[in-house]
């Protein structure tokens, strides 16, 4: 008798396999498809909780935060900052808002003064980079700085985020405005 036909099969076919992989692939872009969306809501909800912690704080000041203003302030660690002008602004906003004690005990501004930042760094965790021997700075959800703008003519601020697509100036942009201290949608304004 052929020895080939009293083999006891074991392990998969090629087919069974490929079918296998098939149903994962499947079931891998049904996944994709019912919780990427989610993912990206959740990314703009915390993005808008930020801008809602910091705006208030760097737009209600009496004396809008300028460079030149943060580099009395800071004193030495003016030095620290940013040639990029949105983390520049980002580096302010911080600074001002959530010192770490280090930046606080170097500064200028803070000097004199027990650590008693308006709101805590470790709230701001997770939104703040450092770069290599700069002063940290903020982030949206999606990596990118978070940047405050003075508008000299409507003499209001504003704190922005690029929103999800990254990009400076299209309808996700989120923008957080004083004058109704809520965060709108670019989209919103254009309406």
């Amino acid at each position: 008798m052929n020895s080939y036909m009293h083999r006891n099969r074991a392990g998969f076919t090629l087919i069974e396999l490929m079918i296998v992989v098939g149903i994962i692939a499947i079931l891998v872009v049904v996944l994709a498809i019912a919780v990427l969306p989610a993912l990206s809501k959740n990314d703009e909800k915390a993005t808008i909780s930020l801008l809602q912690n910091i705006g208030p704080e760097i737009c209600g000041r009496k004396v809008p935060p300028t460079m030149t203003k943060f580099k009395k302030d800071a004193g030495s660690l003016s030095g620290r900052i940013s040639g990029d002008e949105k983390i520049a602004s980002s580096q302010m906003m911080l600074f001002y808002v959530a010192p770490s004690r280090s930046v606080w005990d170097g500064a200028k501004y803070y000097k004199d003064q027990s650590y008693n930042p308006k709101q805590q760094p470790e709230s701001f965790a997770k939104f703040t980079r450092e770069t290599g021997g700069g002063l940290p700075y903020l982030v949206d959800a999606w990596e990118m700085p978070i940047f405050y703008e003075y508008d000299k003519n409507a003499k209001t601020s504003f704190v922005f985020s690029n929103g999800e697509d990254t990009l400076w100036n299209t309808p996700d942009d989120l923008i957080y405005d004083v004058r109704n201290n809520q965060v709108i949608k670019r989209e919103a304004i254009s309406q």
